[in-house]
């Protein structure tokens, strides 16, 4: 039997995909700076998407990826060498335009594939089937295509399809033209064993790549152990500590990550070290790409570990989201992406250009960017911000208050920080966010710490919850009713947390109590002792912070925004606007989406002298803490 044909017919080797990549892939000094045998050890995130495409019944994965992350050496080209080698069948590897194409192929596919002694056995005799466009290997045929190709792309099956720079495969043909992507793909319905593998940093909201991940049953993160506490978690930017020192050096050299659980310090090194340990999960709650994209904190308690998701047949389409700061290699350390995220800003701050800040986005942190007009008052906004990072207070804090509005999409909250300066007392947007349903907010009030400098984490003191409205998503309740009995549970939670709302004849107060004796509508049920609400003379509050606001920098009673304050949080700050009416009265109109403008006016009043504020003021005097009412009678 000739030895092609025993080449064809030998059966697959019994062994996962991970362990024959590790076993006979090699990377050459042309297409990697650490040339020799592929090591899954030194980037271990890539053993998930290769054991998925190893699984029976998944047909397509989709990699939104951060830069340096291996996420085509590792998985693309390593998983195509295990094709050629172990499971042949017709592939197209497509990309925006042909000198891409050209370039992949010349300078990655087929010196990967030449120094692989099981792939370069497969080459064929006549090396007119085997070019840049074309590699006719005696197992399978591998074709190149590009976004111009569609004569090329679209008449020929692919059992295997391989998508890189998906987001700018649509641009390369124009915006009128067919996407190349939606035509490539139906070349793949004839194979029920398909795979497809779609990469590429996230551009827009709109792009192909995220479009994909919003598409896939599940979307994994990487969750890695502490070295100190070995409590698993995700690496958020936010936690990355870099000082107030930015010299580009001394940020460069410095910057650690701080762990979510014990606020230990995690180095460069330590994070390598993590990396072997790793979990791929993926979040149940709901809409896992928005709070991604809104870097909203997920709970291990409510995630699946891939094997678990992997041992469900109906399971087709899955994704992995990460970061660059998770690359171990001198590219992604904390320190050379945070000196990359002070530049991005900086020039955000001298010059309204957000393209560097844009490009950090889509390129670390693999969060697409929504393209928005920022307006001059916007821009001034922005020096608000001081080089505080999230989640942490400033010195001299005394309390940290938290104002909490409803929303159809969930929770939006706004944490602020009191603190002593110069012997008054400011203000400092420490967090903010949006969570998804009631058991995940009692949590975050009664777990979450923020470190201090020279001092112990605080938590949050008091928070207060919008009662009013009736943008809920559960169609037998409104959310007042919702409230009302959520703030019922929470009396003996250990949490501080009281319902508001608005006051409906504004007076000379800021704010006053008034007591709900039963729940709202018809024959409502009552309320066993009552239920205390703040009313809140929105209009007042809304002068007090916009003074607040226009506070001169450097002057104690400022309101001052964590380093990290996007144009979302700005945008919806400046939602409203004092306009004056045609009866002499000034108004308050609503121009966008205020919820962020909600949450803080509440998270404010909780530190007026008509709430809490004088309370809170002589317990600090006194040197002691008051125990804060749970608002009942």
């Amino acid at each position: 039997m000739p030895a092609e044909l025993r080449l064809a017919l030998k059966p697959p080797d019994e062994i996962s995909i991970p362990d024959w990549v590790e076993k006979n892939v090699i990377l050459t000094d042309k297409m990697s700076a650490e040339p020799g045998p592929f090591r899954i050890e030194r980037t271990p995130y890539v053993r998930g998407p290769l054991l998925a495409l190893g699984n029976p019944f998944i047909e397509e994965i989709v990699l939104v990826w951060g830069r340096q992350l291996s996420k085509s050496t590792g998985v693309q080209y390593s998983f195509l060498c295990y094709c050629v080698a172990q499971d042949p069948g017709p592939a197209t590897f497509l990309l925006p335009i042909r000198d891409k194409a050209l370039e992949v192929s010349e300078t990655k596919l087929q010196p990967i594939f030449e120094a692989c002694e099981e792939v370069r056995r497969r080459k064929p005799s006549n090396p007119d089937s085997y070019t840049k466009t074309r590699m006719d290997f005696t197992t399978m045929v591998l074709a190149m295509g590009w976004g111009g190709s569609e004569s090329q792309t679209t008449t020929r099956s692919n059992r295997y399809l391989f998508i890189d720079e998906a987001d700018e495969i649509k641009k390369s043909v124009g915006q009128n033209a067919i996407d190349p992507i939606k035509g490539i793909m139906q070349t793949t319905t004839t194979f029920p064993n398909r795979k497809i593998v779609m990469t590429s940093t996230p551009t827009t909201p709109e792009g192909n790549i995220w479009q994909g991940l919003k598409t896939c049953q599940y979307v994994f993160e990487y969750w890695i152990p502490c070295p100190h506490c070995g409590a698993y978690q995700i690496l958020y930017w936010e936690n990355v500590r870099f000082g107030e020192d930015h010299d580009p050096v001394v940020v460069e050299e410095m910057a650690f990550y701080e762990c979510e659980a014990c606020h230990e310090r995690i180095s460069n090194l330590d994070k390598i070290r993590m990396l072997a340990k790793g979990e791929w999960r993926a979040r149940t709650t709901p809409d896992p790409c928005d709070q991604i994209m809104k870097n909203i904190r997920a709970r291990i308690e409510d995630t699946l570990l891939l094997e678990q998701v992997l041992e469900n047949k109906r399971v087709k389409k899955i994704g992995f989201h990460l970061p660059k700061w998770y690359s171990p290699f001198s590219g992604g350390t904390f320190g050379v992406i945070a000196k990359e995220f002070l530049e991005a800003d900086q020039s955000m701050r001298d010059g309204a250009d957000f393209a560097p800040m844009r490009n950090w986005r889509i390129y670390n942190a693999a969060r697409p960017w929504e393209e928005v007009a920022v307006s001059k008052s916007e821009i001034e906004l922005m020096e608000n911000r001081i080089d505080i990072s999230p989640t942490v207070c400033p010195p001299n804090t005394i309390a940290l208050t938290c104002g909490i509005d409803p929303s159809e999409g969930g929770f939006y909250f706004d944490v602020q920080a009191w603190y002593l300066e110069q012997e008054a007392v400011s203000t400092h947007l420490v967090h903010y966010g949006i969570l998804y349903d009631f058991d995940e907010l009692e949590k975050f009030l009664r777990d979450t710490a923020y470190s201090v400098p020279g001092g112990t984490p605080k938590k949050i003191l008091i928070a207060g919850l919008d009662t009013g409205g009736s943008e809920y998503e559960a169609a037998d309740t409104t959310m007042t009713e919702a409230a009302y009995l959520w703030l019922v549970k929470m009396r003996s939670s250990g949490v501080n947390v009281f319902g508001t709302k608005g006051m409906s004849h504004p007076s000379m107060l800021r704010a006053k109590q008034s007591k709900i004796e039963k729940m709202p509508g018809f024959k409502g049920k009552p309320i066993r002792g009552g239920l205390i609400l703040w009313e809140i003379n929105t209009l007042a509050m809304k002068d007090v912070l916009w003074f607040h606001l226009k506070v001169e920098q450097g002057k104690p009673g400022r309101f001052t925004f964590h380093n990290q304050t996007d144009v979302d949080y700005i945008k919806q700050i400046l939602s409203e606007k004092k306009v004056l009416q045609k009866d002499g009265k000034w108004e308050w109109e609503k121009k966008g989406k205020n919820h962020y403008l909600d949450a803080a006016i509440i998270a404010m009043t909780l530190m007026e002298r008509d709430c809490y504020g004088l309370q809170v003021l002589s317990a600090r005097s006194g040197g002691g803490r008051r125990q804060i009412s749970k608002g009942v009678e």
